[in-house]
């Protein structure tokens, strides 16, 4: 039931915000100073170093409620008696969203990035 609502989701936000308008947003930072970044993202989540480059991470966490559908109720008379049948529904659902973006600077330049997550979206 649980990926009815996942793929329910994905249909819904699949015109809307796509991984590749979010990379076009990632892409459109390489290039640009580490100081733009942190002004227009805020603080990073965390920083490290290794092999003499800096990476510097953001995330993203939230969660999107999406109401269930009530049953469906059909009542059949045979004589003196009333059948009541119920069908379908589903319950509410709150799917976790995230997204990890990580940018990997050389100098005070942003020259990579790398994303994970199931929110990583952005509008083209």
């Amino acid at each position: 039931m649980r990926y009815f609502f996942l793929l329910v989701f994905a249909v819904l936000t699949a015109g809307c915000a796509t991984t590749a308008g979010y990379e076009k947003v990632l892409n459109s930072w390489v290039g640009r100073q580490e100081i733009e970044l942190v002004r227009a993202w805020g603080s990073p989540l965390r920083t490290y170093e290794a092999g003499g480059r800096k990476f510097i991470a953001f995330a993203s966490k939230r969660n999107l409620f999406v109401a269930g559908s009530p049953p469906r109720y059909q009542t059949t008379i045979i004589g003196n008696t009333a059948y009541t049948d119920v069908s379908g529904g589903t319950p509410d659902a709150n799917i976790p969203l995230s997204c990890l973006t990580t940018f990997e600077i050389n100098g005070s330049t942003i020259v990579s990035w790398h994303y994970k997550g199931n929110d990583c979206v952005a509008k083209e």
